[in-house]
């Protein structure tokens, strides 16, 4: 069994959020940080046919790199990846000592706060946030405008230096959500969001991929009425 480009794809967003991960029986790939405020599910093209638990996973992915196009075999204490060059072992955790998502995903609630996350607009909002030193990014409303904005910011500084976009229109309320900017942790492409009390809900919208997070949101986020 080979592993395809798009699933170490994943894998590697996935050591971002959680350096460890157990993998399910099958096609579907979740992954939840260690303070659970991050989760994530992906379909993946493989069907992996048994569980197993990796600890470290950046190091799993490196040892991967090294190898071209390996062949997988999945045995019952540890997993073997051989190419042209040779052959190689990689012994699977004790899955106790992974954090772990939860078997039944969110049900995120009905809400009127959405809008389309274009990957140019994300990716210019996180360089600006970088380069200001911006720990936050936020999305707000102009009722006035109806206008919907993504901007980037240090919401416990009132002198701030911020930067913002236009991402929506036709908001008829004020409101003003707060993400921690590190948990922004999605690859890289366009989403459908959703955001209701407490959380957000990241769709990826190709049509090839069935990727999905649920971000939580910070405490001081106003919703509006």
């Amino acid at each position: 069994m080979k592993i395809s480009k798009g699933t170490m794809d994943v894998l590697k967003n996935y050591s971002e959020i959680n350096q460890s991960i157990v993998i399910k029986e099958g096609n579907e790939i979740k992954t939840i940080s260690a303070l659970k405020n991050i989760l994530s599910r992906a379909v993946v093209k493989e069907n992996f046919p048994k569980d197993f638990a990796i600890y470290d996973l950046p190091t799993f992915i490196g040892f991967h790199s090294t190898m071209s196009e390996p062949d997988f075999e999945f045995n019952d204490e540890s997993m073997t990846m051989k190419d042209t060059s040779g052959k190689g072992k990689y012994f699977y955790a004790e899955p106790s000592l992974v954090v772990t998502p939860p078997e039944k995903n969110i049900d995120m609630p009905e809400s009127d706060i959405k809008f389309e996350l274009k990957n140019d607009v994300l990716e210019d909002i996180m360089k600006k946030a970088n380069v200001l030193k911006l720990a936050d990014i936020g999305l707000k409303s102009c009722p006035k405008s109806q206008g919907l904005y993504l901007y980037a910011t240090n919401k416990n500084n009132d002198t701030s230096n911020d930067y913002s976009v236009q991402v929506g229109t036709g908001a008829t309320k004020k409101f003003n959500i707060v993400f921690k900017k590190d948990n922004l942790k999605i690859i890289p492409g366009d989403y459908d969001v959703t955001i209701a009390n407490g959380i957000s809900h990241f769709v990826n919208k190709a049509t090839n991929v069935e990727l999905e997070y649920w971000i939580a949101l910070e405490a001081n986020s106003d919703y509006g009425e």
